[in-house]
């Protein structure tokens, strides 16, 4: 598209025009959508479709998009919106009790029913503990649920968490913890359709897998803690500062997990009272990022994305054994790994991590720093971590203890650089690791809530301008972008240059194109971009080079920048030569027809050579590269050839269309496409055109040769039971299929020069290959027309030796029992085939026809040495031309007039009237009489039939060989005797409607010949006289004829011998119309409309006559004064 077009000096800004803020929604489904709305509410819009349960996409009103990443689900789909995740607990449906709104289906039993005590699904698994005795009703406490004393002193607590649940053993008293069921703790698992199975750890890991072994829930039932600390923020859900902490052994099997509490840890003076067991499970896919902490105290603990325990908080810094309740003091690091595959390529304007530290040990701290880290993975422990690398990213120094310094936790590290580098480097992960800056001391100890989250502001780099290219001479043709010396080439100093724009964030953007003197590696430029605004993503920029910034031929160089009004891409080089100058008027020379004399025949190809009448390109060269030309018409190029010879000229094969003088119409194009100053204008003179080489009529009816009607007088012989029978026109032969055809002595056609053949042909069967004519050669026919049961199809095919075989096929199929008029033609100077059915072109292609020195044969064809492909049926009417015939020629063939019936209706007594072509009589009833002379010996003209006022009608047989799907024409002389009501004169009847009527239409007083348009509907074709009728033209004869030419699809009237060519129901041409082919009755002085006899005729009705084919303007004229009635 064209957008704002401006020429600015190189650098402006050209900002867009900003528009009054709107009321638009916070959200919308997609990203230009939600691009739109930010611009036009200038806030902040979230991009739905972008939205997952950890990922937010926002548009901002200035362009650029906000990405936020949570390293745990903070929100959940519930319809077709999402809602904050929220863990506190409340009663199902079914009596359980789950979070209000979870990542994951968790349900806790409340105590009566036969579920398991703690339950997780997702996707159709599901896995769960159940305890092994009753369960007391259930105290709810937001996310927890506590059953007290499921043993004396000792609480059972399950707790929703962002992916699972963790269940807690909570021993109260050190006397409760001497329970001999405490001894060895057994849990009932739940499974459907998962496997549960101890994870790689000996420290007591679950690992749930589905059926093809993936694991979809881990499972931690190894630790236990006390409460030695003395505070937690969490209570003693997580182990807190100081709490001591121990491993249980795990057992599991196909449905138990079994605990074994340390009991030197419960038995210990040092152990402070509750003690709490804590088994847990969550889903291993509910986020698309992961942390991992590793802890010096515990070198080989594998706790990858690990929620429960003293894990439910992330960690940095050093503490003592006893803070830790470890083994040992150390320093703990957690690593946070986030997706950073949606910004790969974007351009980052700002990025934070933010952290909110939960607990820090000191009021005075030291910092928490953060690097890049190189990886992590479930096997990432203290011992097998990855280290940083560079520098330090940032560093926080936030206090927040409840005790000592409450406070905002909430810290935020500038990761600009990190998320940068992960940009550019397509990196689809990024990992972080939080230490202490100080891995010695108390004051660097921090714990952090298990949400941070990643803030990235971005914008997309708009994509390389493609799709470069330059619009030359033609408006309508664009070259391709291009260096070097295949550069493109354009005939003028204003050309169009365009490249396509794109952006993978949506919105508008724009473009400025930079125009060099010189080729890519030598240019100067004007310091101006022609700047286009306001295109729209994925669609064109187009600019005009401006008015004098090219003023000569020579070689330029542009390219250009696309942008989003923020960042811009640049595209690669083109380049393009200007050449100007016109090539000359181009001369024509032709031996076969010269610009004197008349020469040749219509449909008898010419060579005529193009060249370029002196070289106008660069330092005088030769760049014409194609000519174009056209007959009788300078308006339009019809054909066109392209120049391959060093000196520009081209010898063409040119069939001329018409006889008489002919112009020649030649335009040369340059290398540019400039044309030609002016088209060559050659004249010549063509003779008419010459008739057929051989004509077979085959009219006779006996004997064992038809005659060839030229005076080649090349004879056809028959031979296998070949023999005469009633034809399309006349008689034509009829064949076995077996043995039977015809054939001359002697070649008739040379087949490598251009020919036309054909013949009319009536199929029987289409069981094989079957031959109508064809010309024999050494080891096969060149060429035949013929049916090809492969295709069911007609076909004109070509060949020598079994070898190079072409093939046109009709595009309809034959109709059995059907007289059908086939035509081949062939150019040799051009190689083309064409087939026509019926005076309609169905096939054009190319082939080399070979000599062919045997006979025409009729009937049959010579393949492989042999007679074969015998025709069954009949043949009639085979010509040849050594000459193309145009299609208008090919149409007479098809049309050519053949009389099918013909009432003269001279009979003057008795109730029947003779067909004088088959011999039959025709009916008549009610009011149709005999009127005119008594004398026998009167003219046929002084004898008709007078229809009165009470109906009448003749009703003759159905004329044999009539289809109205193909052409006729209906003729009659008529006297009409009133103007009041539709009347017909001439129609063929069927069972609801006559496919045509030659009548009078009362609608405005005319003459018609009407067609229906099917069988079954009254919808009508119809042409009528140029003028109305009035009383003085009642009572006297008038000459009607109809006709209907299926080659163009036209209808046509004539009224006593002319045309009539005002008034049609169709187009102004009376084309368009299309026959079926009635099955009736024909009938005189009456129609056929609904199925019962309609508009009967008033007056008289004579001579009325039936054809197959169109009467040509001739003929009808002919008829006319023929029958001529005063």
């Amino acid at each position: 598209m064209v957008g704002l077009v401006a020429v600015v000096a190189a650098g402006t800004v050209v900002p867009q025009t900003a528009a009054a803020r709107a009321e638009v929604p916070d959200s919308a489904p997609d990203q230009a959508t939600a691009v739109r709305y930010a611009e036009q509410g200038d806030k902040p819009v979230v991009v739905e479709s972008a939205t997952t349960e950890t990922d937010e996409l926002k548009a901002n009103p200035d362009g650029t998009m906000t990405f936020t990443q949570h390293l745990q689900p903070v929100r959940v789909r519930r319809g077709d919106g999402w809602v904050p995740v929220d863990l506190s607990l409340e009663r199902k449906p079914d009596g359980t009790f789950g979070p209000k709104a979870s990542t994951v289906d968790v349900a806790f039993s409340d105590g009566s029913g036969p579920e398991p005590l703690a339950a997780v699904a997702q996707g159709g698994r599901e896995v769960g503990l159940d305890w092994q005795g009753d369960l007391p009703e259930p105290v709810v406490d937001g996310p927890t649920l506590t059953y007290r004393n499921v043993l004396p002193d000792v609480d059972l607590k399950v707790e929703a968490t962002y992916e699972g649940f963790t269940e807690l053993l909570v021993i109260k008293t050190p006397e409760a913890a001497d329970h001999p069921a405490l001894d060895r703790v057994e849990f009932r698992t739940h499974a459907e359709d998962v496997a549960l199975e101890q994870g790689p750890r000996p420290d007591g890991d679950l690992v749930v897998k589905d059926d093809a072994g993936k694991p979809v829930f881990v499972g931690d039932a190894s630790r236990m803690w006390d409460s030695s600390g003395g505070e937690a923020a969490e209570g003693v859900d997580v182990a807190g500062l100081g709490d001591r902490q121990a491993a249980m052994d795990v057992e599991v099997t196909a449905d138990t997990v079994a605990i074994t509490p340390d009991r030197a840890f419960l038995d210990a003076p040092t152990t402070t009272y509750p003690v709490v067991l804590d088994p847990e499970y969550n889903c291993t896919n509910c986020g698309k990022v992961h942390h991992v902490v590793v802890q010096q105290p515990w070198p080989n603990d594998r706790n990858f994305d690990a929620t429960g325990g003293n894990l439910g908080d992330l960690k940095a810094g050093w503490l003592t054994a006893a803070d830790l309740g470890a083994p040992s003091s150390g320093s703990s690091r957690t690593y946070l790994q986030m997706n950073t595959e949606p910004i790969i390529g974007k351009y980052i304007h700002s990025a934070s991590l933010h952290v909110n530290v939960i607990h820090s040990y000191s009021c005075s701290p030291t910092s928490t720093e953060l690097y890049l880290a190189n990886w992590i993975d479930a096997n990432t422990t203290w011992n097998n971590q990855s280290g940083w690398s560079g520098n330090r990213l940032g560093a926080i120094n936030k206090a927040n203890n409840a005790r000592y310094c409450p406070g905002d936790g909430g810290a935020d590290f500038d990761v600009l650089s990190a998320v940068r580098s992960a940009a550019n480097g397509s990196w689809g992960w990024t990992t972080f690791v939080l230490k202490a800056e100080n891995e010695g001391s108390t004051s660097g100890w921090r714990r952090f809530d298990l949400n941070p989250y990643l803030v990235v502001k971005y914008n997309s780099y708009p994509n390389q301008p493609r799709d470069m290219s330059i619009g030359g001479t033609d408006p309508s043709t664009y070259l391709p972008c291009r260096v070097g010396a295949d550069r493109s080439v354009v005939g003028t100093f204003r050309p169009r240059l365009r490249a396509r724009l794109s952006d993978n964030d949506p919105g508008r953007l724009d473009a400025g194109f930079r125009l060099m003197h010189g080729p890519a590696d030598a240019y100067s430029w004007n310091g101006q971009d022609i700047y286009a605004g306001d295109i729209a993503n994925g669609e064109f920029a187009e600019v005009d080079v401006p008015e004098g910034w090219i003023t000569r031929d020579g070689v330029y160089t542009w390219h250009l920048w696309s942008g989003d009004y923020q960042l811009s891409s640049w595209s690669p080089n083109c380049e393009f030569e200007v050449d100007a100058t016109k090539p000359n008027t181009p001369e024509v020379t032709s031996e076969e027809y010269p610009a004197t004399g008349v020469h040749g025949s219509v449909g008898r190809t010419g060579a005529f050579t193009f060249s370029p009448n002196g070289n106008t390109g660069p330092g005088g060269s030769m760049d014409v590269r194609k000519y174009g030309w056209s007959f009788n018409n300078d308006t339009s190029i019809t054909d066109s050839v392209d120049v391959t010879s060093a000196d520009g000229s081209v010898t063409v094969p040119i069939t001329p269309p018409r006889a008489g003088l002919n112009t020649l119409y030649v335009t040369a194009f340059d290398r540019a496409g400039n044309r030609s100053v002016k088209s060559a204008e050659y004249l010549f003179e063509v003779a008419e055109p010459v008739g057929p080489t051989g004509s077979w009529a085959l009219d006779e009816t006996t004997g064992a040769v038809a005659a060839d009607e030229t005076t080649a007088n090349r004879p056809l012989t028959l031979n296998g039971g070949a023999s005469f029978t009633p034809g399309y026109s006349g008689n034509g032969l009829s064949f076995n299929g077996t043995t039977g055809f015809a054939a001359t002595a002697t070649p008739v056609l040379d087949t490598t020069r251009a020919f036309t053949v054909s013949a009319w042909a009536k199929l029987n069967g289409t069981g094989g290959y079957h031959t109508v004519v064809g010309q024999d050669g050494d080891w096969g026919s060149p060429f035949f027309l013929q049916y090809s049961a492969d295709v069911g199809r007609w076909t004109f095919t070509t060949g020598v030796d079994g070898q190079n075989f072409s093939r046109l096929a009709s595009t309809t199929p034959p109709r059995v029992g059907v007289w059908t008029h086939l035509l081949g033609t062939y150019d040799p100077a051009a190689h083309q085939l064409k087939l026509y059915v019926d005076g309609k072109l169905e096939g054009t292609g190319t082939a080399t026809i070979r000599p062919a020195g045997g006979s025409l044969t009729v009937g049959a064809s010579w393949w492989d040495n042999k007679r074969t492909d015998f025709f069954p049926g009949s043949v009639d009417r085979v010509r040849t031309w050594d000459r193309l015939l145009t299609p208008d020629e090919v149409a007479a063939e098809a049309n050519t007039a053949v009389l099918r019936a013909h009432y003269a209706l001279d009979e003057r007594t008795g109730t029947t009237t003779r067909d004088a072509v088959s011999g039959q009589q025709a009916t008549l009833a009610g009011g149709a009489n005999w009127a005119g002379s008594t004398d026998p010996d009167a003219y046929g003209e002084e004898k008709w039939l007078n229809y009165k006022s009470t109906p009448g009608s003749v009703t003759g047989p159905r004329p044999a060989e009539l289809r109205t799907d193909r052409s006729y024409s209906v003729s009659a002389w008529v006297r009409l005797g009133d103007l009041q009501y539709a009347r017909s004169a001439v129609s063929l009847g069927d069972s609801q409607y006559a496919p045509f009527m030659l009548m009078y239409r009362p609608e405005n007083k005319q003459w018609g010949f009407l067609m229906t348009q099917n069988p079954v509907s009254s919808a009508w074709w119809v042409a009528l006289s140029n003028s109305s009728l009035t009383d003085r033209d009642l009572n006297k004869w008038v000459h009607l004829v109809g006709t209907y030419d299926a080659v163009t699809g036209r209808i046509a009237l004539y009224v006593n011998g002319a045309k009539q060519t005002k008034n049609f129901s169709v187009t102004p041409d009376g084309s368009g119309v299309t026959g079926w082919n009635g099955t009736g009755s024909l009938s005189l002085g009456r129609g056929f409309w609904g199925g019962q006899p309609a508009d009967p005729w008033l007056g008289d009705v004579d001579d009325a006559r039936v054809y197959s084919g169109v009467l040509t303007p001739g003929q009808v004229s002919q008829v006319y004064f023929d029958t001529f009635h005063f």
